[in-house]
C-alpha cells in the first residue's frame, strides 16, 4: 500500500502522507486543463477555498497559487504567515515563533513558496510566466489591487475561468486518495460500533466525547478533525439546537444522540457520516421518523448519477418527501469532500449545483427532513437526518461508508 510505513509529521500531518507521484498527478491534471483552455498560466485566488493549497502544494493557508505552463510553480504565503526567509533557505527561516513547528517539508515537487509579495510584485511574477490570457480559479476572490496591477502589467489581459474544469476533475479521486478515504471510513465505522458500548447511563457527555476523540486520533485521524456527539434529549421532546451546556449532562435511559463524523485519517481526506442512537427501545413513531430520514438519503443517493445536477436531485428529493407527507427544511445538503476541508465542488445553492455530475465524483449527502411533533405544542418539530458519503456511478451513489443507515437502539436493561 502506498501509505505503508509513512509516519505522520508535525502540524502538517494531514497532507504529508501523499506521495510525490500523487502531487505530480494533480499538477499534470491542472496543466492539462490549462492547455485545453489555451492559457499559459493559472492563478488560484483564495486557494484555501476547496483546499487547492493542500491539494497542489501540500501546504495550507496560502494567499495565491500561481501555476505556469511548465516548470516550477508558486505558493504565496499570507502576510501573517511570513516565515522570515523561508523562501530563500530552510536554514535562515525563523521557526522559533511556532512552538510546535519544525522546518516544513512537502512531497510536492517543483513548488516554490514565496513570502507575501505586494500585489504589484505578484502581477510581475505572473507576467514573467505568461499571458495575457490567464486561467483563473475563484475569480470572485481576486482583490481589486491585484486585478488593477495585472491590467497595468498585461494591457490585453483576458481571464479564462477554469474553476469548473479543474473542480470537476479534482472531485474524482485517484486510487491513492481512495485508499485514504477507505481507511478514514474504517475508523469512523469502528467508532460507530464502539458507541454501542460507550453510551451508558451515568456517564457524562464530556467523558464520552473525550473518549470518542481520543480513540479516533489513536486510530490514525489527525489534522482537520470533526467528530461530534450531539445530545438530542428524550424522543418525545424536540431536540432544538446543539446545547453547549450538555458537556456536563449525565446521560440516562431514553436519551438520543446524533454521532457526526466529518473527520479525516491518513492522507487528510474527509469522509462524512452521521447516525442516530438511542439508549433503550425507541417508540414506533420515532423509528419511523429516523427510517424516513435514512430512506430519504438512499433516494437522493440513487440519483447521484453522471449527468444529473444537484439542483435536479434536490428538487426531486423534496418533491418525493412532500408526496410522502414530509417537509425538507434544510436546503444545503449535498457537497463534495476534499483534502482537509468540508467543501469541494459540487455544492448546493451556488453555481456548481447546475454542473452535471461526473462519473467517479465523491459527494457527501445529507438531506434533512422534518419530524413534526404536535403533542409538544403547535408547530413543534425537529430535524431528522442521516449522512453518508458516496461515489457517483451510472447506477447511482455507491456508499463509501459501510456502517448501515438507520437508528441504533442500545440495550441497557
Amino acid at each position: 500500500m502506498v501509505l505503508q510505513g509513512k509516519p505522520m509529521r508535525n502540524r502538517y500531518e494531514q497532507v504529508e502522507l501523499y506521495s510525490a507521484e500523487e502531487y505530480g498527478r494533480r499538477l499534470a491534471l491542472v496543466r492539462e486543463e490549462m492547455e485545453r483552455a489555451g492559457v499559459d498560466i493559472l492563478l488560484i485566488a483564495d486557494p484555501t477555498g476547496e483546499a487547492y493549497d493542500h491539494w497542489l502544494t501540500g501546504r495550507e493557508l496560502l494567499e495565491y497559487v500561481v501555476v505556469p505552463k511548465t516548470g516550477k510553480f508558486y505558493g504565496i504565503l499570507l502576510n501573517e504567515l511570513d516565515e522570515s526567509g523561508f523562501a530563500d533557505s530552510f536554514e535562515a527561516a525563523d521557526f522559533s515563533r511556532y512552538v510546535h513547528q519544525s522546518s516544513f517539508e512537502t512531497q510536492a515537487r517543483d513548488v516554490v513558496f514565496l513570502n507575501s509579495l505586494s500585489q504589484q510584485g505578484i502581477a510581475r511574477l505572473i507576467r514573467t510566466c505568461g499571458g495575457p490570457r490567464i486561467g483563473i480559479v475563484n475569480q470572485n476572490c481576486l482583490c481589486y489591487d491585484l486585478a488593477r496591477a495585472l491590467e497595468r502589467e498585461l494591457p490585453n489581459l483576458e481571464f479564462v475561468d477554469l474553476r469548473r474544469a479543474i473542480s470537476v476533475r479534482k472531485t474524482v479521486k485517484s486510487e491513492e486518495e481512495l485508499d485514504c478515504v477507505k481507511m478514514a471510513s474504517v475508523v469512523q465505522g469502528q467508532m460507530m460500533q464502539a458507541l454501542r458500548h460507550m453510551l451508558r447511563p451515568g456517564r457524562s457527555m464530556k467523558e464520552i466525547r473525550t473518549e470518542v476523540r481520543d480513540q479516533t486520533v489513536a486510530m490514525g485521524a489527525g489534522g482537520f478533525l470533526h467528530c461530534m456527539l450531539i445530545w438530542l434529549g428524550p424522543e418525545d421532546v424536540p431536540s432544538g439546537d446543539i446545547d453547549p451546556s450538555a458537556e456536563d449532562r449525565i446521560i440516562q435511559k431514553g436519551d438520543r444522540f446524533f454521532a457526526l463524523y466529518e473527520s479525516n485519517a491518513w492522507g487528510g481526506h474527509c469522509t462524512a457520516m452521521g447516525r442516530v442512537f438511542i439508549l433503550g427501545k425507541a417508540s414506533e413513531e420515532y423509528k419511523a421518523a429516523v427510517e424516513f430520514a435514512a430512506d430519504n438519503n438512499r433516494y437522493a443517493a440513487s440519483l447521484l448519477k453522471p449527468g444529473n445536477t444537484l439542483k435536479q436531485i434536490r428538487s426531486m428529493t423534496e418533491s418525493r418527501a412532500a408526496m410522502l407527507g414530509h417537509t425538507m427544511k434544510r436546503m444545503c445538503w449535498i457537497h463534495g469532500l476534499s483534502t482537509a476541508t468540508y467543501g469541494e465542488g459540487f455544492y448546493m445553492n451556488e453555481a456548481s449545483d447546475e454542473w452535471p455530475l461526473t462519473n467517479g465524483a465523491m459527494v457527501h449527502c445529507h438531506p434533512v427532513s422534518t419530524r413534526y411533533m404536535p403533542w409538544a405544542g403547535p408547530g413543534a418539530w425537529e430535524e431528522a437526518w442521516e449522512l453518508n458519503t458516496y461515489v457517483v456511478t451510472p447506477e447511482g451513489g455507491r456508499p463509501v461508508v459501510q456502517y448501515p443507515l438507520g437508528l441504533t437502539e442500545i440495550d441497557v436493561d
